[in-house]
């Protein structure tokens, strides 16, 4: 059943970047409105239903597995960094907040840059 409320949830954040993305596309020509926008709301409903869920505990997993790792997780990724970042920063584990802020961006950047260079290196576009 918790697979299920995490596909279903999947699902339905997936059509919501899309939705989102294709109302902000002309927007986003010069600037990535449309990503901004998803991973600022992300953020915003991941502290709404985390802290919602941590206040009235009682809820079935299924229904936090639904809206968090389903529909978050498709709809951002983002939400769940702001979420680690916020659970380090509130345990006041500054220097492991900062080291993982920094390693995410620069190791996320960097691999994709590698990743980009293989590509290359593969079909001798290099």
């Amino acid at each position: 059943m918790n697979s299920l409320m995490v596909v279903l949830g999947g699902a339905l954040g997936a059509w919501a970047r899309y939705s989102l993305f294709v109302l902000l596309e002309k927007k986003s020509e010069h600037f990535p409105w449309h990503t901004l926008t998803v991973n600022l709301a992300g953020c915003f409903l991941i502290g709404l239903i985390v802290e919602f869920f941590a206040l009235k505990s009682h809820l079935p997993l299924a229904v936090k597995l639904f809206l968090v790792t389903g529909f978050l997780g498709a709809f951002t990724t983002f939400s769940t960094f702001a979420l680690d970042i916020g659970l380090l920063l509130e345990k006041h584990a500054y220097l492991k907040s900062c080291v993982y802020v920094a390693a995410s961006v620069a190791f996320g950047i960097g691999g994709y840059f590698i990743a980009i260079w293989i590509v290359r290196l593969l079909l001798g576009r290099g």
